[in-house]
């Protein structure tokens, strides 16, 4: 005889009792490591308890999160106390957690800071070795999975700042096993087949610390550290730091500002060089406008000068005609004197070269006569 079906809902509703019932499941003490830690605003504190193969989903009470004296945060090692629940509508079950203590910390952040420690000292966090982002690249890769609202975001953002700029995306896993490797591989595939690119985004939208541990792997620091195109690293939010981060060239805190960190705002650009060309339009007309007033300044001032100059000298003409109108020996013999000469031509001004009986020439102030003289005498004689 075939057994009657059962709905969904009552199947949950079976499990949900089973386990609400179970006295080891009702109050049951389990350690584990912290893992995507979620503050809701109602107070309640979402996350899972992981360890190296398994996972367990966790909901901590607002009312016991109140009385706690630390903030529980990723990476912590924790041990919980709760009874296990299931959740009907959604077929999942969680601990529902009634009391937690700290152990330290866990082992993922352990090894995160062993495996920081280390690739420190062999120099792959080196400033120096950083390499320089391009202040306008032509072609940019992005690394990442190729489903998500990360590749969207990248996509997104960039399209909408720079429409210049070209983007190519190399589809990678970027959790879950062999992960690391491949995105590792991605890296070292762009760098020895795409010339064209010049900047390389790798990243990944939030997760768990879990989720995000493929950018934690050395395999993926060496890879980046050897990449001859500039890295962005732009793992998770603000919040998550990864050695990714740590080895790349930039680390941007999400993979929407790492969009923005690899190409510049086309649109801002274009503003600020038609804000250019007016300011340099306007700095044009002013220095035309200055050197123009300047001109006619110096034309003015020449043009004083020239006429004072012009003024002075005729003054002094007028002078000299003066002194040479009252040297003018035609105004002396108008005063009733007279000019001598000999034979020559040459002018007597001495009574000594006189000489009786020659003729000589007398000049008046009209007229000339012919004259001889018979006698002479010096200054003073009558």
């Amino acid at each position: 005889m075939a057994v009657r079906p059962i709905t969904v809902s009552q199947l949950n509703e079976y499990l949900a009792r089973i386990v609400g019932t179970d006295p080891l499941l009702s109050s049951v003490t389990v350690r584990g490591e912290a893992s995507g830690v979620k503050y809701h605003s109602s107070g309640h504190v979402y996350f899972a308890l992981v360890d190296e193969q398994s996972r367990l989903n966790c909901f901590l009470p607002a009312n016991y999160v109140r009385t706690l004296d630390f903030q529980l945060t990723d990476g912590m090692d924790v041990t919980l106390n709760g009874g296990v629940s299931v959740f009907k509508k959604g077929g999942s079950y969680s601990l529902y957690v009634r009391h937690i203590e700290t152990a330290g910390e866990g082992s993922l952040a352990i090894a995160f800071e062993k495996m920081k420690k280390r690739l420190a000292a062999e120099g792959l966090f080196d400033p120096a070795h950083k390499k320089d982002l391009p202040a306008f690249p032509r072609k940019i890769g992005v690394i990442t999975a190729s489903t998500g609202a990360a590749v969207r975001d990248i996509l997104k953002i960039i399209r909408t700042r720079n429409d210049v700029c070209d983007v190519t995306v190399f589809p990678t896993p970027v959790q879950g096993e062999g992960a690391a490797e491949q995105i590792a591989a991605s890296i070292d595939f762009v760098n020895e087949n795409c010339r064209d690119i010049d900047v390389l985004i790798v990243g990944r939208g939030g997760g768990s610390a879990e989720d995000l541990w493929a950018f934690n792997e050395e395999c993926v620091a060496r890879s980046i550290y050897a990449s001859r195109i500039p890295v962005i690293s732009a793992v998770g939010h603000e919040i998550d730091w990864s050695i990714s981060d740590l080895a790349a060239d930039r680390r941007a805190e999400t993979p929407t500002a790492a969009a923005q960190m690899a190409v510049p705002d086309t649109g801002e650009l274009r503003e600020q060089l038609e804000k250019m060309q007016m300011d340099l339009g306007q700095q044009l007309n002013n220095r035309v406008m200055y050197y123009s007033m300047m001109a006619e300044n110096m034309a003015r001032t020449l043009k004083d000068q020239e006429g004072a100059r012009i003024k002075e000298l005729g003054t002094r003409v007028e002078s000299l005609k003066t002194v040479l109108a009252e040297n003018d020996p035609r105004t002396i013999l108008a005063s009733g004197y007279a000019i001598v000469e000999d034979g020559g031509g040459h002018v007597v001004t001495s009574a000594d070269a006189v000489a009786a009986g020659k003729e000589y020439k007398v000049t008046f102030a009209e007229g000339w006569a012919t004259a001889r003289f018979d006698e002479r005498g010096g200054e003073g004689n009558e």
